[in-house]
């Protein structure tokens, strides 16, 4: 049987630049996942997950603690813990740390990234 559950702190993580790290969670390497994939992202404060786009993917996301600002197509969201956040393919966005503490969210990835597929 294929391994079912994935601990956090037992993937080391990529760290980034601007300062933030990225722990994939569930994916191919993981878990044997082709459908989706899984993680979280924990951004330094002050810190912000740069302006991007996914061309084939969805994303949802997931706030799990500090707070922080979505910024897409032209508006801004407040995010709290709670909020859940969904990016349809092709659209800008960007997150940023407004807070006094590590911004953490759970994403995932329909279809998952090619890179979560080796």
């Amino acid at each position: 049987m294929a391994k079912l559950i994935v601990k956090e702190s037992e993937i080391e993580g990529t760290k980034r630049i601007p300062p933030r790290v990225s722990k994939v969670l569930i994916c191919n390497k993981t878990v044997g996942a082709t459908k989706i994939s899984m993680g979280v992202n924990i951004t330094e404060v002050g810190s912000r997950i740069p302006l991007h786009s996914h061309e084939n993917q969805e994303e949802a996301m997931y706030v799990i603690s500090g707070k922080g600002k979505l910024i897409a197509d032209g508006e801004e969201y407040e995010l709290t813990p709670g909020t859940a956040i969904f990016s349809p393919v092709g659209v800008k966005h960007e997150i940023v740390n407004t807070g006094d503490e590590p911004f953490k969210i759970v994403w995932a990835y329909g279809p998952p990234l090619p890179e979560h597929l080796s």
